[in-house]
């Protein structure tokens, strides 16, 4: 079986109750992790800059411009919140052996699922697959 159909079987049965409880634990602390990364960058320049580019677009049940009340296209959020999450954490000298950091996916993740109204569950499944 090709790596793809492995990673996509994978993908397909995996379910919130076959999560570990330390797995769920861990993911709850990566959210509140990237929370206060985005709390402490959000007047940074770049983070300014994406959030003005972002709320360029009005989408009534797109996802929330982190600190504003504004919301956007699930795209453009991820992408302005994504800047204030990492912005603080030196992206440019990322040292670990893995290729990325799990914070890369939560601000997409969380525009994904405020926009399409998802269950907390599934919210915690969909950052575990990212």
């Amino acid at each position: 079986m090709m790596l793809a159909d492995r990673l996509a079987a994978y993908a397909g049965f995996l379910t919130f109750q076959n999560l570990p409880p330390e797995v769920i634990h861990e993911v709850k602390r990566r959210v509140l992790d990237s929370l206060a990364c985005a709390y402490g960058a959000i007047t940074a320049p770049p983070c300014r800059i994406a959030r003005r580019l972002a709320t360029r677009v009005a989408i009534k049940e797109g996802a929330t411009v982190w600190g504003t009340r504004h919301r956007t296209s699930p795209e453009l959020a991820a992408f302005a919140n994504g800047t204030a999450v990492r912005y603080l954490d030196c992206n440019d000298t990322y040292l670990s052996k893995e290729p990325a950091h799990p914070s890369d996916n939560i601000p997409a993740c969380l525009a994904v699922a405020e926009s399409l109204h998802v269950h907390g569950r599934q919210l915690i499944q969909a950052i575990v697959l990212a």
